[in-house]
């Protein structure tokens, strides 16, 4: 009985943590298509005049961001004052220069970041900053995500995408907050949860390259 209930324990931390696991892979997937999106689009773009305004906003107010979170005022920071400085000004640099129109600059790092879970709200977000509206109704007009929930109406995908990727990000969070997890999804509910994300992924994948300026 004791091998029985340190087995039964054991298949519950394996399946609560690899869900953990595939939400993270999933999530920071998400952000580096973000990003690389957000390059290629300016890379296609040749007028940085018509480069979407939000993005250079958003470029601006994360690398502001992300500068302010560095300790620098405790006394026990392992990161010298002086390798704070040169790494904050080269960023400003960079990012005052995109601003000015250098395409060049790299400053893409910060530019993408989920606020919270990655539900469908905060994965339209990463890709609105490009101007790409919606992202989650675009990829359900293809075939994985058609074929996985075997249906051919993109409407109705839709619908299902949402509900779907809704429900494993409650899942996450329920095993994530649970201080003492007694139970976890089946095996066999976490392979699926694999089969839907490869899926939305490959079909975010296929849906990107459409929406990117047309190169000269």
């Amino acid at each position: 009985m004791e091998t029985a209930g340190n087995s039964a324990r054991s298949r519950v931390a394996s399946v609560n943590s690899s869900t953990l696991l595939l939400a993270a892979r999933f999530e920071e997937f998400i952000r580096e298509q973000g990003r690389q999106y957000a390059r290629e689009m300016v890379r296609l773009q040749v007028d940085p005049r018509r480069l979407p305004r939000k993005l250079s906003a958003t470029a601006w107010k994360r690398t502001l961001e992300e500068l302010a979170r560095a300790k620098i005022d405790t006394g026990g920071t392992t990161v010298a004052l002086e390798t704070i400085s040169r790494d904050a000004r080269s960023r400003i640099d960079a990012v005052c220069r995109f601003l000015e129109g250098d395409l060049t600059q790299e400053i893409y790092g910060p530019l993408v970041h989920n606020e919270s879970n990655m539900r469908p709200t905060q994965l339209n977000a990463i890709f609105a900053i490009c101007d790409l509206k919606d992202v989650c109704a675009k990829a359900s007009h293809k075939q994985p995500l058609s074929e996985y929930f075997e249906e051919p109406d993109a409407g109705r995908v839709h619908g299902m995408l949402l509900i779907r990727l809704n429900d494993f990000m409650e899942k996450r969070n329920a095993i994530a907050h649970s201080l003492n997890p007694g139970n976890s999804p089946s095996a066999a509910s976490l392979f699926d949860d694999v089969n839907f994300l490869s899926a939305l992924g490959l079909s975010l994948a296929r849906t990107l390259p459409e929406h990117l300026p047309q190169a000269a």
